[in-house]
């Protein structure tokens, strides 16, 4: 008898999906396409050469982030500042004792209204910095925070948001150890001023009800999070049904966490894996020319010619402008005096509006 019911509703879930799907495809046929270039997505494309000096050798460029013509990375746990054509202006944080703005940097976020940057460790250490790297003063998180897991940081609205695992006994489940996922909002001093508990969005199919990855966005000017999806195979199909459900309205506590984020016109997921390049994959989909890419291993940069882009980052909570970095033989054509082991080049890539 139980096996049977288990049978029947795994039944209805399919139909619900399908139907979801059929629903969604019928009021708005869809373009899909497996290979794509930045051109499909992107209004411009922005090649930024960080200089190299004796001061400053990376190589990579982690978490891009832009106030103005001040240009923040992170390369090896290390915090840069650089200005928006590549210029060198000095390192905020060292992974030395010798130095007072001493932290293994994991994240940071900027605070443009106080032009200071806030770096963590990723345990529950905070330091504050401004632009010239002076060190401003540190915090330490509560106790009560110990064990629990942060994710990546955003600022947005005066405040910092980010998502958190919270070990908790369920009693539904003979009292074992589950994982939930939290959206935390600080003020800039790690005060709590608000959380949300989250739960993976509803596809009208069987999903994992955990999320890898959170980031916090925005959109329609409220706060959600996005998670890659762990089945790039069906992005498209989800993003319709999403569509068709009328799930992409971003109202004021909303806590679905959503496999992709919302710019103004694409809705996009990219995932990279350093240790698979093939798992890594791009999505966009066009909501005004109802067309898809779904890129195995990134979309092709044809501005400057470097190849697969197969790590987009975010830049911005809203989602407009990404980034990636290239570096050594990848960018001899478009950067011919560039040398081996010089700094990378960061491209910025604003999306089509």
């Amino acid at each position: 008898m139980k096996r049977t019911f288990s049978i029947l509703l795994f039944l209805l879930l399919v139909i619900y999906a399908k139907e979801g799907y059929e629903l969604a495809t019928q009021v708005n046929p869809v373009q899909s396409f497996n290979t794509g270039s930045l051109s499909d997505v992107a209004e411009e494309v922005i090649a930024i050469p960080l200089e190299t000096n004796a001061h400053c050798i990376l190589s990579h460029a982690r978490l891009v982030k832009r106030d103005g013509d001040n240009l923040f990375l992170l390369c090896r746990q290390q915090l840069y500042h650089f200005s928006c054509s590549g210029k060198f202006i000095n390192q905020i944080t060292y992974c030395n004792s010798l130095y007072k703005n001493n932290i293994l940097a994991s994240d940071y976020v900027i605070d443009p209204v106080h032009k200071q940057l806030i770096v963590t460790d990723g345990q529950q250490h905070i330091q504050y910095y401004n632009y010239d790297g002076d060190f401003l003063g540190k915090i330490d998180l509560p106790a009560d925070y110990a064990g629990q897991s942060l994710g990546k940081l955003a600022y947005y609205d005066g405040h910092i948001w980010t998502t958190v695992n919270r070990a908790v006994l369920r009693k539904e489940y003979n009292s074992q150890l589950c994982m939930e996922q939290w959206l935390y909002k600080f003020d800039t001093t790690f005060h709590r001023v608000e959380t949300r508990k989250l739960t993976v969005a509803e596809l009208g199919r069987l999903t994992i009800d955990y999320a890898l990855e959170p980031e916090v966005a925005v959109a329609n000017r409220q706060v959600y999070v996005q998670a890659p999806s762990l089945q790039p195979d069906e992005l498209l199909q989800d993003t319709l049904y999403l569509i068709s459900r009328n799930k992409l309205d971003i109202t004021d506590g909303y806590s679905s966490i959503l496999p992709i984020r919302i710019s103004s016109r694409f809705l996009v997921s990219t995932h990279y894996n350093p240790n698979d390049e093939d798992k890594c994959y791009t999505f966009c989909y066009d909501q005004q020319k109802s067309r898809a890419y779904n890129v195995q291993g990134g979309l092709v940069d044809n501005f400057y010619g470097t190849g697969k882009v197969r790590e987009l980052q975010a830049m911005d909570v809203y989602s407009n402008s990404y980034c990636f970095y290239k570096s050594s033989e990848e960018v001899k054509k478009a950067f011919p005096d560039r040398k081996t082991g010089d700094n990378p080049v960061v491209f910025i890539v604003k999306l089509k509006a």
